[in-house]
């Protein structure tokens, strides 16, 4: 399944919030999108789903407009992990996870064996097993973002669109996190879009990475193509030393801070 961007421009006003992007999600993609607030990161990851008018180009879903697509077809193919779970009421891990099952349930609305497995299997992958019974709004921040990740893992939709999937995680879950999208990515088949501040994740987990400033593309390619020294104080304005991780051979970036 391939989710493609052609040129899009968004609007908000008189302002463009995108400015003529294109991105191109293939299988096993991981597609890290990085630049400085306000650059159009997260408006851009919202026209992916169709959730954003577009004032100019298009979104297409193999080779489909996604805008042909139903509402119930589009999150078949296309989950979404937004920065916060909005909860009108309380329910519990298991009920919101399985919420991610509504788009394949039956006339009757009613959750299958399978539905009930996968749930099992994606609160064991993302360590939430344990919360099962707890109701969403005692989780933490962090528990609570996971149970967003478990509950996009469990549509098995072949594309996902992540925005600061690891916001108020600790450092041993932000690994972890990645590491399941980087997973699903190899092993189903997947394609990942990933909005995120953390330049040294995602130049270890991402295939691709896209820089965005001021709504505009600067610069897109392998982590070690566009995470350079130059391209960086291009984007952030900020001296940075970049060399490469010990372990993995990723670039490694770390701000410079001079004394005045």
């Amino acid at each position: 399944m391939m989710l493609e961007a052609r040129n899009i421009t968004i609007n908000y006003g008189s302002r463009a919030a995108v400015a003529d992007v294109s991105l191109t999600a293939e299988p096993k993609d991981v597609i890290a999108i990085i630049g400085p607030n306000g650059a159009g990161k997260s408006t851009l990851l919202r026209a992916l789903n169709g959730s954003v008018p577009l004032a100019s180009g298009e979104v297409m879903l193999d080779d489909r407009a996604i805008n042909s697509y139903s509402r119930r077809a589009v999150a078949q193919r296309i989950a979404v992990v937004a920065q916060e779970a909005e909860l009108r009421f309380p329910v519990t891990v298991t009920e919101f996870v399985l919420g991610g099952r509504f788009a394949w349930s039956n006339a009757w609305g009613w959750e299958t064996e399978r539905d009930v497995e996968i749930v099992r299997t994606t609160l064991r992958e993302t360590e939430l097993d344990g919360f099962a019974d707890r109701l969403m709004n005692e989780l933490s921040g962090g528990e609570r973002q996971r149970a967003v990740l478990a509950r996009a893992l469990a549509t098995e939709a072949k594309i996902l669109l992540l925005d600061e999937p690891t916001a108020n995680l600790d450092l041993a879950h932000q690994a972890m996190m990645l590491r399941l999208v980087r997973e699903r990515c190899d092993r189903s088949e997947t394609a990942a879009v990933v909005v995120t501040h953390d330049i040294n994740l995602a130049a270890e987990f991402a295939t691709r990475v896209m820089l965005l400033k001021n709504s505009r593309l600067i610069a897109v390619g392998s982590p070690r193509d566009v995470l350079t020294v130059d391209l960086l104080k291009e984007i952030f304005g900020l001296q940075v030393l970049v060399d490469a991780h010990p372990i993995s051979g990723a670039p490694r970036v770390t701000p410079i801070h001079t004394q005045r």
